[in-house]
Order: C-alpha cells, then structure tokens, then sequence
C-alpha cells in the first residue's frame, strides 16, 4: 500500500506537468477496465460490463481528484474549487434548474425548423422505463463530463496556460473523446465543431456564474437526457431528413449538436457570452 501511494504522488509529480494530465484518465480507464473483467465469470453482457468499467473509472476518479489538487497544487478544498459544493442548496438547484430549462429551449429552436418542413413524426408513445433512463443518462453523463472538462481539465490547464488557451484545450479534448461513428467528412466536421462550441460555451456559462458548475451541469444533462426521451417514442425522423438541419444520423436518431441551427446558436451564445463582460477573462472565479 505504500509503494502505491508513492507511486501515485510521483505520477503526479511528473514533469512536465501535462504528462500526468495527458494519462491521468486513460490509466484510470485502464484500471476501471481490468477491475470490471472479473465479471465476466458472471456471464455479464459486453456492453454491460463496459459501462461497469466506466462506472469504476469515474469512481477513482472521484476519490483521487482531491489528492490530486493536494499533491500537484497544495489545494485542500478540491469541491470548492471545482464548483461544486452542499451549500447554498437552493442557490445551486436553481442553477441546475436554469441549466436544464436552457437546453429544453436549445432543443426547441432545433426542432422548429425541422417541424416547419415537415421532417418529424409524431409517434407520442410515453414510457416510465424510457423516462427513468433519460433522468439517469442525463444526470450521469452531465455531473460526470462537467466534473472532468469543465471542472479538473479546466482548473489543471488554468495553471499553467491561463483561462483563454485553457477553456480552448479542453473544449478540443472534450469533442475528441467523442466517438463519432459517422464516417461522412463534413458530418465529422459539424460534430467536432459542434462539441468545440459547446465545451467552449459551457466554460463561459461557469465563468459567468463565479465558479459554479451546477447551471453547466444542467445544461449538459439536459441536453443528452431530453434528446434521448423525444427520440424514444415521441417523435421520429424522417428518412428524407437533412443531416446538415437535423444533426448527423447513427441508427436512425440524429445529433443534433452537429447541425446547422445548433452550431449557429452556439456560436451566437460564446460570442455574446465572451463580450458580455470586459473582464470574464480576468476575474477569479474560485
């Protein structure tokens, strides 16, 4: 156990500090996969025991994050830092509230051009189990993304690159983690374009909002929670549907964070957003 833990403080010592940044996740991933293998003894589905392993990484990543603040920068109050803390309970709800109202509306204005030429189906059919997983896909996916890029990656970079190149860094790191099946060239384009805009975005939105992460959070969990509830039994895509107004296709449901309207509002918000205050590059926020 000892020679675990100096281990772990001299990785985290490693220079040139980004070494560490760079691997710092994918070991993690690495251990959260070997750790979930043993399941397979119990005839646990692939698909399953991937998100198990998911799972675990996020977990370790939750435990050493403090160390890791501690060890590197001698910063005791990790939460606080990251923006994410149990007080001002009412304060962060109704952040996290705004969050989620603001991608219900991003969500519409997508919609409505596609409602005006008649691309979407109405099906209307209503299900708890798709409701309960869109809850739990959207909270997952935005508490565990905003914490790494919003939170860790943002604070790591800020460090040593400033907040400008640091929200720009993580903002290219946060589309290319992901996995874009769709092999059309300017799909590829529109999505990691799409998801530059987005991180980009978001880091304003917690600048603006003093360090806080909970109106990022809701943004982002809303966004993945009530697209994957309208797209599993209320509405349907035509077969004729423009990638370029709809988003990319994978297996019949669009992502709507590559299309035309999405990346022109998200361009539109990081513009309004980094003007709206002369000094939201220079002011603390932690």
């Amino acid at each position: 156990m000892k020679k675990l833990i100096i281990f772990t403080k001299s990785f985290f010592l490693l220079r040139p500090r980004c070494i560490s940044t760079i691997f710092f996740i994918p070991i993690l991933y690495g251990i959260g996969w070997a750790l979930s293998q043993p399941l397979l003894l119990l005839n646990f589905e692939k698909e399953n025991l991937s998100l198990i392993g998911t799972i675990l990484t996020f977990l370790l990543f939750i435990f050493l994050l403090p160390y890791w603040f501690y060890i590197k920068r001698k910063i005791s109050n990790t939460w606080v830092l990251l923006g994410i803390t149990k007080h001002k309970f009412l304060k962060n709800f109704v952040n996290f509230s705004q969050g989620i109202l603001f991608a219900l509306v991003l969500i519409i204005l997508i919609l409505v051009p596609l409602l005006q030429k008649n691309y979407i189906s109405w099906i209307g059919e209503f299900s708890p189990s798709i409701l309960l997983n869109s809850i739990v896909l959207g909270l997952g996916v935005g508490f565990a993304e905003e914490i790494i890029f919003r939170g860790w990656l943002l604070e790591e970079l800020k460090f040593d690159y400033g907040i400008k190149i640091s929200i720009a860094l993580q903002a290219i790191a946060f589309s290319y983690v992901h996995n874009l099946s769709n092999e059309i060239f300017w799909n590829i384009i529109g999505l990691r374009l799409g998801f530059i805009l987005l991180g980009i975005f978001l880091s304003l939105i917690r600048i603006r909002d003093k360090g806080s992460l909970w109106n990022c959070i809701g943004i982002h969990g809303g966004l993945v929670g009530i697209w994957f509830f309208i797209n599993n039994g209320l509405i349907e895509f035509k077969e004729n549907t423009p990638s370029f107004l709809a988003g990319p296709f994978t297996q019949n449901i669009p992502n709507p964070i590559g299309s035309f309207s999405a990346i022109l509002i998200l361009l539109l918000l990081c513009i309004f957003y980094a003007i709206k205050s002369k000094k939201i590059f220079s002011r603390p926020f932690n």
